[in-house]
């Protein structure tokens, strides 16, 4: 299921669905836990005519002007209505400022109803919720984690009923269908799966408008939920609103890009959700799309060290160096004692859920995909090449760049190649192009660490590993009587699957988008990867994870990266006009407010699994930074073919 408009401050990450139901409600020094994953439902009755907040009736939802702010508008009987919902940069709070002016010609009596559906700590087991009347509010709280919810309007006025009860127990719903009849019950307290609703009412004369605020004060003891309560008043909240639309205001324009509108909005947005999507800590999950979870009990809320080293490079592209080094601290620490990096972490830094195994065909293996460790040290590498910073990336070359290195080196079998370990698809166990491909890149960037620093030796030692797997590579793994490179060699034969992962070549720069090989390759690969129901490109042929129906005419569904990946293949040959309809496909296929999933359906282009998907968003910055400068490229050998003026090389 698709989220919107996620915000948050690194503590604290929100999620909405289609409705603009509070979905997820991540909260912990780590923003680790979600502590919600059920719709916190939003009501509103205007002169006694009642309705929960639905898809329908929304006319738009978006980030407000380049801001981590996300706002959303609708009508009910004569009312215009519309949100601002944001997470404080400092505070521990979520607020949503409603304004409501009334276009009728006759007095209007608005209820607003909002409900708290907490799954505090992920399960509903102990939870407590209980009217707290000193702070007119409804606190629900379990361990360490205590949610304060209540309003203020700009005429002084608070809630004015509230209702808590029994959800998903003994057939009873939730304390939120007492919404219905306008009326709550004002039951107190209640503990166990508990659930929550409040009221604030207010009365609008003609062509009159008001401003509503509804919150939530994340807390860890009841005094400090005390302490911060007495400090929220209206006129504060919308103070923290303001500081915080600044803030991202000016954090989305550090790096100016001179692109159509549609372009350069989606490229901030998709800044602005990796940004959520990374913890105080640094760690940046994959997705906070907790839908999953319903699925196979377990989803993308993780640190894959593949999926944010790309997201790091994303952000140093677009000259946010700081966040990028705040993940390079999460990341230095996950290093193992042999010098790879596990599947997966938890946004704390602990190893995380896997399902890669350490006995495969009888033996024992490492439970990697080794891309992950090379792909760390290429961005390590693009950081300091980028921010040219010896004292911060001193901290990295002996702990971090050498010991990779080190392994990677290690980590190869006679012929210089990687030896056998999981695919980037997590899949298949064999030797794969991607993991070639960005071992090569991560070896190549040790070496230009071990000139900076001196070791001479060193970096030779590791461009001769590189150009050594570079050549084997080519031997083994092009077929001239097919046209294309294998994807893969497992149990020593070559797998000729025709995969977007080859594409890994020239983006990492093991490959030139100009030799023949790869144009070739090219040329089969978009021609039987392109989904010729809606456009995109498969993963691979015959790919059947997520496949809606069996149907040999669709080789899979198509993904947002692999098509922006064909894109790149444009950009880097200088033909940006053959590049453009990749992107405008990706633009097409996303969200209003710029959501990205990971895959879309092949027969009603609509979303598949999680979205967003922060890689998806993390490839649109690069390829966007990518084709603004081709773009620049082709401008000018335009205006000098105009003036007559010879181009130089």
């Amino acid at each position: 299921m698709v989220r919107y408009l996620p915000i948050g401050n690194g503590r604290m990450l929100i999620n909405f669905d289609a409705d603009m139901n509070l979905m997820d409600f991540y909260f912990s020094r780590n923003q680790g836990e979600n502590h919600a994953g059920h719709p916190f439902k939003f009501g509103l009755a205007v002169n006694d005519h009642f309705t929960w907040s639905d898809k329908m009736g929304i006319h738009d939802m978006d980030y407000l002007d380049h801001t981590m702010v996300g706002t959303w508008k609708f009508s009910h009987h004569g009312v215009d209505f519309e949100t601002f919902n944001f997470v404080d940069i400092y505070e521990n709070l979520y607020a949503r400022r409603i304004t409501a002016y009334n276009t009728t010609k006759e007095p209007v009596d608005i209820k607003f109803y909002f409900n708290q559906n907490f799954n505090i700590y992920g399960n509903d087991i102990g939870d407590t919720a209980v009217y707290m009347p000193k702070m007119n509010g409804v606190l629900h709280y379990k361990g360490r984690r205590y949610f304060l919810a209540s309003t203020l309007d700009s005429l002084g006025n608070r809630m004015d009923q509230y209702a808590i009860g029994i959800k998903d127990f003994m057939g009873l719903e939730g304390s939120w269908k007492d919404a219905e009849d306008l009326e709550l019950s004002g039951n107190s307290v209640a503990m166990g799966s508990v659930d929550s609703v409040i009221r604030h009412r207010v009365k609008l004369e003609p062509a009159m408008g008001i401003n509503v605020s509804y919150f939530i004060s994340a807390n860890m003891s009841l005094d400090e939920t005390v302490a911060n309560s007495a400090l929220i008043t209206f006129d504060n909240l919308r103070r923290d609103e303001i500081r915080t639309s600044n803030y991202w205001k000016l954090w989305a324009v550090k790096k100016p890009i001179n692109l159509e509108l549609k372009l350069s909005s989606m490229f901030r947005k998709s800044l602005f959700i990796i940004r959520s999507h990374m913890s105080d800590k640094g760690g940046i999950v994959a997705s906070s799309d907790s839908e999953t979870i319903k699925a196979n009990k377990d989803g993308y809320y993780y640190v894959w060290p593949r999926d944010a080293a790309i997201a790091a490079y994303s952000l140093i592209r677009s000259d946010h160096s700081g966040p990028a080094r705040r993940f390079f601290d999460y990341a230095k620490n996950l290093v193992s004692e042999e010098g790879y990096f596990f599947h997966k972490y938890s946004p704390d830094g602990e190893i995380a859920s896997s399902w890669l195994p350490q006995i495969y065909r009888g033996k024992s293996i490492l439970p990697i995909q080794q891309d992950e460790t090379a792909l760390m040290l290429w961005a390590i590498w693009k950081h300091y090449e980028k921010i040219n910073d010896i004292e911060y990336m001193a901290e990295f070359y002996e702990t971090v760049v050498k010991k990779c290195s080190e392994f990677i080196m290690s980590f190869r079998d006679e012929n210089g190649l990687p030896k056998e370990s999981f695919d980037l698809w997590e899949e298949r166990y064999g030797v794969h192009t991607f993991t070639i491909a960005t071992s090569f890149a991560a070896l190549i960037s040790a070496s230009k660490f071990a000139k900076r620093f001196g070791d001479i030796d060193l970096a030779a030692r590791y461009e001769e590993a590189a150009r050594k797997m570079k050549a084997s590579f080519e031997e083994k793994f092009y077929s001239p009587e097919k046209g294309f490179y294998a994807r893969a060699i497992i149990n020593g034969v070559p797998d000729f699957t025709v995969d977007s992962a080859i594409m890994s070549l020239y983006l990492f720069g093991m490959e030139s988008v100009h030799d023949e090989r790869m144009i070739s390759s090219m040329k089969i690969l978009l021609d039987r990867l392109w989904v010729k129901t809606v456009g995109g490109i498969a993963r691979y042929e015959k790919d059947i994870y997520q496949r809606v129906r069996d149907d040999s005419s669709i080789p899979g569904n198509p993904w947002i990266i692999t098509t922006l990946w064909a894109a790149e293949y444009f950009l880097i040959s200088g033909d940006v006009l053959k590049a453009r309809p990749y992107i405008d496909w990706v633009v097409d296929h996303s969200q209003h407010s710029g959501i990205l999933p990971e895959q879309v359906n092949p027969y009603n282009g609509q979303p598949l699994s999680v979205s967003p998907l922060v890689w998806s968003h993390a490839q649109f910055i690069i390829t966007m930074l990518d084709y603004e400068k081709a773009l620049s490229a082709v401008q000018d050998k335009m205006l000098h073919e105009s003036a007559g003026i010879p181009n130089r090389s």
